[in-house]
């Protein structure tokens, strides 16, 4: 039985070879060498696509293995336009937030669900990609908890102003803190639309806020592919 797994990225190695970074449901996130994916002929491996469900088996005993008998596991996920960006985001975060050979098996089930919800038609970009970036948080063990205030103990209110502290959480106390409404937090920790493109590039920026410090300030290269399809409703 192969190993599940997606392909997060591929570059060149060598002179007919890929070098892989996998997302795997055994393992979390490796990079493996494709010997030959690049050379020309009728024996050349299938190159790995990405957004599409895979299996393969791992040889060699140094830390970069090399991938074989990569195989489907269901058809791949067809993104297309906006969908497409955000999915190409979610890779770049993984990149970036998670540790090599780190299992992460829950989070590897809502990437697949989230890339599943991407290829529907219609999709809420904003609450699926918010969905994701808060499973992310909460694998890497700095999820805050959204149903109440981190220094008072109140359940949240949704007219109330609150403060935001990446460290500590929501905050009774807002002065000189990341400002957010009550109903943005609500919506964020029940997984629901947000009705104004305010409050949505405000659950945007709560999430980037609380993310930048495990995945740096540096601007995603998923987000020229977004840029060039805009989303209609601001997310």
């Amino acid at each position: 039985m192969g190993i599940a797994a997606f392909v997060l990225h591929t570059r060149p190695w060598r002179d007919t070879s890929l070098m892989v970074d996998w997302l795997t449901l055994d393992y979390g996130w490796i990079t493996t060498v494709q010997r030959g994916a690049r050379q020309i002929g009728k024996k050349t491996p299938p190159r790995p696509m990405a957004f599409h469900p895979l299996t393969l088996q791992l040889v060699g005993r140094g830390t970069l293995k090399t991938a074989t008998q990569v195989e489907p596991l269901a058809g791949p996920y067809w993104l297309k336009g906006q969908a497409l960006a955000v999915g190409f985001y979610l890779n770049e975060l993984l990149l970036r937030a998670l540790h090599r050979e780190a299992p992460v098996p829950d989070l590897f089930y809502t990437y697949a669900h989230t890339l599943e919800a991407l290829a529907q038609p219609g999709v809420e970009f904003g609450g699926v990609i918010r969905h994701f970036e808060r499973a992310l948080l909460d694998e890497l063990g700095v999820g805050i908890d959204w149903q109440v205030t981190a220094d008072s103990g109140e359940a949240i209110q949704r007219d109330q102003r609150y403060g935001l502290d990446a460290e500590m959480g929501i905050l009774r106390d807002s002065t000189g803190k990341f400002m957010v409404f009550g109903r943005v937090l609500q919506a964020i920790a029940a997984h629901l639309p947000l009705e104004t493109a305010a409050d949505r590039r405000c659950a945007r920026d709560v999430m980037h806020y609380l993310l930048r410090p495990h995945v740096g300030a540096a601007v995603f290269h998923s987000r020229a592919l977004w840029q060039s399809n805009p989303a209609p409703n601001g997310d």
